[in-house]
C-alpha cells in the first residue's frame, strides 16, 4: 500500500481547514443533497465529502457508507488533494497503490475510487466530493465534467456557510455590544451620579467618615466606569481592524509600569498590594500598545477580583526563547464552565469582590492581541489559591 504525499502546503492547508469550522459537525441538508446527486449521476452506491485532517479523513457527508471517518493513511482521498483534477482509480485490484489497501481488501471493498478536489479561492484543497463503487468502473466526460462541477458547488456552499456564521457572531457580537451600552455603563453612571447629589446636598451634615467612604463609591463608579469605556473602545477597534501591530524591543519593566499609571487608585482604593519581582533588565519583542493593553486588562481583572487588603503577585520567567509573565491573585479563582472559553470568546462578566462590574470583552481582547504578537496567554489550572494567568512574551 501507497502511502500519501504530505502536500509541501500543508500548513496552510490545514489552518484553512479549521478556518471553515468544519470538523466533528453535524450533517446540513445542503450538502447532503449534493452528495446524493454525485451519487445519481455517477452511478454508484457511495458519495462521501471527505476533509482531509492532520490524521484522519472526516466525512462531512455521506451517501452509503456508515462510517465517519478513517485513518489518513488509507484515504484515496489524501491522494486526491494532492491532484488539479479528478483523481481515478478505475480497478483498485489491479493498481499497486491500493491493492493491499485495507479499504479494498476489507469493507467497503472499494474497486472504483473517483474524487474531485474541493479547492477554496486561496488554491487550498481541503478534501474532495468522491464516488466510490465496489466494482471496476471508468467515468465518462459528462460524468467528469458533472463532478467537478459539483465540487465547485460543494466549496461555494462552504464558503456561504463560513460567512452565515461568521454573520451570526457579527450580531451576536452587536447584540452584546449595546446590552453594554444599555446595562452595564448605566449602573456606574447612576452610582456616580447618586453618590454625588448625597455629598452635594448632604456634606454641611455628613461626618468625616461618611464622605470618605461616599468619596470612595464614587471613585470605584468611576473606576468601572472607565475599564467598561476601555474595553469597549479596545473591542470596537479590533472588530474594526484599526490596531496596528509594530513589533518593537521594548523593557518588559517599563510596560509595566506605564500600564500601572491607571491602575494606582483602583489598588488604593482596596487596600491591594502589588508585589512585582519583575527582573530589571528584560527586553521583549512585542507592540507597546498592545502589551500595555493586555498588562492592564489582565491587572484590572486580578483588582476586581481580589479582596481588600490582598496581594497581586506579578513573577517573569525566561523559557525556550520567550518571557513568560505570572500574574497571581488571591481572589475566588475561575470556575470550570469558564475555563475552556475563558480567553476565546466573551464570557458573562462576574461582579468584582466590592461589586465592580465588567463587559466580559477583556480576556477575549487580550487573546487576540497576544496572537497578533505571536504571543499566548494562558490560565494556570492547577493554580488553587486564586487566579494566575500567565502571559508568554517573544524574548529578545
Amino acid at each position: 500500500m501507497q502511502v500519501a504525499e504530505i502536500p509541501d502546503n500543508e500548513q496552510e492547508r490545514l489552518e484553512e481547514l479549521l478556518k471553515y469550522e468544519l470538523l466533528d459537525t453535524e450533517d446540513e441538508q445542503a450538502l447532503d443533497e449534493l452528495t446524493q446527486l454525485a451519487s445519481d449521476i455517477c452511478g454508484v452506491p457511495i458519495s462521501l465529502i471527505s476533509l482531509v485532517d492532520e490524521k484522519r479523513q472526516w466525512f462531512k457527508s455521506r451517501v452509503g457508507l456508515d462510517a465517519k471517518e478513517t485513518s489518513r493513511d488509507v484515504a484515496f482521498c489524501s491522494h486526491a488533494i494532492l491532484e488539479d483534477h479528478i483523481f481515478e482509480v478505475k480497478n483498485a485490484l489491479e493498481d499497486s497503490r491500493f491493492a493491499d489497501n485495507p479499504l479494498v481488501t476489507e469493507g467497503p471493498n472499494i474497486r472504483f475510487y473517483a474524487g474531485a478536489p474541493l479547492v477554496t479561492r486561496e488554491g487550498l484543497s481541503l478534501g474532495t466530493l468522491c464516488v466510490i463503487d465496489r466494482e471496476p468502473k471508468e467515468l465518462d466526460a459528462r460524468q467528469r465534467k458533472a463532478l467537478e462541477t459539483l465540487s465547485k458547488q460543494v466549496v461555494r456552499q462552504l464558503e456561504l456557510r463560513l460567512q452565515y456564521r461568521r454573520l451570526k457572531r457579527m450580531n451576536e457580537e452587536r447584540e452584546k455590544f449595546y446590552a453594554i451600552l444599555a446595562h452595564d455603563l448605566r449602573s456606574p453612571f447612576t452610582g456616580i451620579l447618586g453618590f454625588s447629589r448625597i455629598l452635594k446636598e448632604s456634606a454641611p451634615s455628613l461626618g468625616p467618615d461618611k464622605i470618605v467612604e461616599l468619596s470612595d463609591q464614587i471613585l470605584n463608579s468611576s473606576l468601572t466606569l472607565f475599564q467598561l469605556l476601555d474595553e469597549i473602545l479596545q473591542w470596537s477597534q479590533n472588530r474594526l481592524g484599526v490596531m496596528d501591530c509594530e513589533i518593537e524591543t521594548h523593557n518588559l519593566s517599563e510596560l509595566l509600569k506605564s500600564s500601572m499609571e491607571l491602575l494606582d487608585e483602583a489598588l488604593n482604593l482596596k487596600s491591594i498590594r502589588l508585589h512585582d519581582s519583575l527582573h530589571p533588565a528584560l527586553d521583549v519583542k512585542v507592540d507597546a500598545t498592545l502589551t500595555k493593553t493586555v498588562f492592564r486588562n489582565v491587572l484590572a481583572n486580578a483588582i476586581k477580583y481580589s479582596p481588600k487588603g490582598s496581594e497581586i503577585t506579578i513573577r517573569s520567567r525566561q523559557q525556550y526563547g520567550a518571557v513568560i509573565v505570572r500574574i497571581e491573585d488571591s481572589g475566588p479563582g475561575i470556575s470550570e464552565d469558564l475555563r475552556s472559553s475563558l480567553f476565546k470568546s466573551s464570557v458573562k462578566s462576574g461582579v468584582g469582590s466590592e461589586g465592580e462590574l465588567g463587559s466580559g470583552l477583556g480576556l477575549s481582547l487580550c487573546y487576540d492581541f497576544m496572537a497578533m504578537q505571536n504571543g499566548k496567554i494562558r490560565l494556570d489550572e492547577s493554580y488553587t489559591k486564586g487566579t494566575a494567568v500567565e502571559l508568554v512574551l517573544p524574548a529578545c
